[in-house]
Formats: C-alpha cells, sequence, structure tokens
C-alpha cells in the first residue's frame, strides 16, 4: 500500500517531546547515592582525569567559567490571526491536535469519561514501544493460547467486539496490531497484554505509566480494550495521544486500511466510518452505552505550503459512529483552514549570542534542531527561552562542548520541543596562561 506523506520534522520533534519527558521521570526517580556517583566522575571528567580527558589545561589546571549567553528570540508572542468558531459538538467534547505542534484546541469544559474502543490506542503505544516494529516488518510470532481462545469465547457471548483465534495458532505482532486496531477486537486487546506484560494488571500499569509520561492528566486505563467503563479521558488527551501512535510508521500504515485478511476470521474491516472521506487516513473507533460513539480521526493537510497531519477527536456522541464521524469530519476540515504557519526563528537563524571570559569575540548561535516556522494556531501563546548552558568548562579549549544551552519552546498547549544551542563558528581559543582566576 502506498505511503502516506510525513512532515519528518514534525516527527522528530515529537519523539524529543517523548525523550524529554522520559528523562525528567528518570531523573526524579535517580537516588542520592547516584547523584553523588555522577557528580564525581562528572567532576573528574571536567578537570581532566582518564584516558580520554583533555590534552592541555588551563596554567591553573582548573575548570573554566562556561559562556555567558544573551537571547535573540522574542521571550513572549501570540501567534496572530482569529481563528473563528470551531463546530464543537453540542453534546459530548471535541479537539484538535496537530503533529509537530500538539493540541491547538479543545471544548470547553472537558472532564474524564469513558473512552470505549480509544483505549486500544493506547494498548498499542505501549505494545510498538516494547516490541518497535519496522514498517514492512511481521515481528515476532505469537502461539494462541487456550487463555486467549477462552477470552474469544467469553467477549463473544458477552457482545463485545471480538477478532476469532484458535488454539495453536501462531500469529504475527503486525497481525494481531491489524486485529486491535482495524476492527477492536477486545479479545485482542487482553491477549496482547497478557503476552507482553504476563498479565492484564500488569500491562494496565504500563498504560497509566505511559499516560503519566505524555502528560495525559485526564487519563486513567482499567483495562486493555475499553470495555471497562473505568478506562476515562478527555478528546484533548485522546487527541494528543494519537499524535504519539501516528509517530509509528507501521501504526500508519494499518489504521489507513479498509480490510485485510486474517486467518480464522477471513477478512477484517476496519470500523472507522470516516476513513477515506476527504482525505482521512485514520484512527480509531468506540462504542460502549456507557462511552457513547468516540472517534479519532487523521488526515494531512497543506499548511502554508507544508503538509501536516491534522487529528480530530470526538467523545460521547449520542448519533452513533456515523454522527461521531460527521463531528470529527466537520472539525477537521474547519480547523484545518483556520490554521497558520509561522515563524519562530530570526530571519538568519542565530537565536543568541555568547561571550566567554577569556575574550572579547562574540559567538553567534544557532538551534539546529529546531525549525524556522511551526504550524499552529492562531492566538496560540508561545514563550520562547534560551537555557544556561554549563556553568564550568573542562580545562581544555578543545573540550569546549559542542552544545552551549538549549532553546526551549513550549505553547499554550504545553512543551513543544527542546533543541541544542550550538556556536555558529569556532570559539575562541584560551590564550596561553590563562587560567579561571582571570576576568
Amino acid at each position: 500500500m502506498r505511503g502516506f506523506p510525513v512532515d519528518p520534522v514534525a516527527l522528530q520533534r515529537l519523539e524529543a517531546r517523548r525523550r524529554l519527558r522520559r528523562s525528567q521521570i528518570r531523573r526524579r526517580r535517580v537516588t542520592l547515592v547516584s547523584v553523588v556517583a555522577l557528580v564525581s566522575v562528572l567532576g573528574y571528567v571536567a578537570f581532566g582525569g582518564g584516558d580520554g580527558g583533555p590534552a592541555r589545561a588551563s596554567a591553573s589546571g582548573r575548570a573554566l567559567p562556561g559562556p555567558v549567553l544573551t537571547s535573540l528570540v522574542v521571550a513572549h508572542q501570540v501567534v496572530p490571526g482569529t481563528a473563528g468558531h470551531l463546530p464543537w459538538p453540542s453534546t459530548g467534547q471535541g479537539a484538535i491536535a496537530v503533529l509537530g505542534s500538539g493540541l491547538v484546541a479543545r471544548s470547553p469544559k472537558e472532564r474524564a469519561v469513558p473512552i470505549a474502543s480509544l483505549t486500544k490506542i493506547m494498548t498499542a503505544v505501549v505494545l510498538l514501544q516494547d516490541h518497535p516494529l519496522a514498517l514492512g516488518a511481521s515481528g515476532p510470532s505469537i502461539r494462541i493460547t487456550s487463555a486467549d481462545a477462552a477470552s474469544w469465547v467469553v467477549d463473544s457471548q458477552a457482545g463485545d467486539s471480538t477478532v476469532p483465534v484458535r488454539v495453536g495458532e501462531v500469529l504475527s505482532e503486525y497481525q494481531l496490531l491489524e486485529a486491535l486496531l482495524l476492527p477492536s477486537g477486545d479479545n485482542i486487546a487482553e491477549l496482547l497484554a497478557r503476552w507482553d506484560a504476563g498479565s492484564i494488571p500488569a500491562f494496565v500499569a504500563k498504560m497509566n505509566a505511559e499516560a503519566q509520561l505524555l502528560g495525559l492528566e485526564s487519563t486513567h486505563y482499567a483495562d486493555s480494550s475499553g470495555v471497562d467503563p473505568g478506562s476515562v479521558s478527555t478528546a484533548a488527551d485522546q487527541a494528543e495521544l494519537t499524535l504519539t501512535l501516528m509517530s509509528f510508521p507501521v501504526a500508519r500504515r494499518i489504521v489507513a486500511y479498509p480490510s485485510r485478511p486474517f486467518p480464522v476470521a477471513g477478512t477484517i474491516w476496519n470500523f472507522n466510518p470516516a476513513l477515506g472521506t476527504d482525505g482521512i487516513v485514520g484512527v480509531k473507533s468506540g462504542f460502549t452505552s456507557q462511552a457513547q460513539a468516540c472517534l479519532v480521526t487523521a488526515g494531512y493537510r497543506d499548511v502554508g505550503g507544508q503538509s501536516v497531519l491534522v487529528v480530530s477527536a470526538s467523545t460521547g456522541q449520542p448519533g452513533g459512529l456515523s454522527g461521531a464521524a460527521l463531528t470529527d469530519e466537520k472539525l477537521l476540515e474547519r480547523a484545518s483552514r483556520a490554521l497558520v504557519r509561522y515563524r519562530i526563528l530570526p530571519a538568519d537563524g542565530v537565536v543568541g549570542n555568547a561571550r566567554f571570559a577569556w575574550s572579547d569575540a562574540v559567538v553567534r548561535l544557532r538551534a539546529p534542531g529546531l525549525p524556522a516556522s511551526i504550524v499552529t494556531w492562531p492566538g496560540t501563546v508561545l514563550s520562547e527561552r534560551l537555557a544556561a548552558g554549563p556553568r564550568r568548562l573542562p580545562a581544555s579549549a578543545s573540550a569546549v562542548p559542542a552544545s552551549l544551552g538549549s532553546l526551549v519552546l513550549r505553547s499554550s498547549g504545553g512543551l513543544l520541543v527542546s533543541a541544542p544551542v550550538r556556536s555558529a563558528g569556532p570559539t575562541p581559543a584560551v590564550p596561553a596562561g590563562w587560567s579561571a582566576t582571570h576576568g
């Protein structure tokens, strides 16, 4: 199947956000002993210890003072223009997100509600993080157990959405992801949870941990399928989570299939009624009596000459999945026309200056990992901050780090990206005999 265009910069920025959030959590878990050890190692390296230490030290052998950074970016900006009225649903919730820009709009007075099979979006995210699957690969083979077959029988008798399986049958990770995301097999969600974590409760714990890492504050999972009304979220959280799912090429391919062949079931069909309408390429539907109709859709749209993936989400729709599809389509169409491309970097790309204590030269700074512009929402408040670099440098001029700081970009919807700031040219050499006692 032909792939869909993806903005690689947007994917890089999304991955950077995920890495930053993960690193923040990991830092909180570091013990005091680890901190002491880390400080000792860093001090040893900074002062020239080890075989990889600096070849030439300053006269005193002491660390050098770090650079003084001056920002040239506007600290706070408001994206000009007026978005106008969005056709928010009169019942339930709605939200809009853009890959690379995050959440851009949400309906008023959102609250956590049951989300039915939208729960499986997180099931797929956790699975793909634990068992990465390259585009075109099948992944590990999974043998269907008696417990898996029993789940199918029980879920079928309960009237849940299922995909038939047979004891001893061998299916690939890719096939099971298809069965999870297209016909929304509840038994497949349970099967994958047991395969990944050993039990459904253990897998659900992973789901909730991932929700915390992604900053989905209104989201909590009680199961891996969404049958349990205790699996709750908001349209805004699900729109943001869908950006994470769509960062996986294999997921983008699967959710765009209208149907797929399957060993026991024959043909499995995509339950997303909006698929293929006006360029919609996914993503996931859900329905229970408690949640009513829930749907997340996505489509590529041209904004200022740039192709971007726009996501619309709705929950609690009383008109069934067809009604939810109409809601999502209207939101997607109206929001796409309102989006704008906004320059966030100066025209010359210089975001700041750096001065070193041993030189009067001014070093220009750039943030090569940050795009010159982003696709966002009129009225969005952006804040850019040039974060200070290392306070102390190694005693060797040749060991001045490539990254002298970072440029942190946030929007009213949350963190967008944190990109390293680098010198646009060579840093001034330390004069012979200069020491940290100067200046």
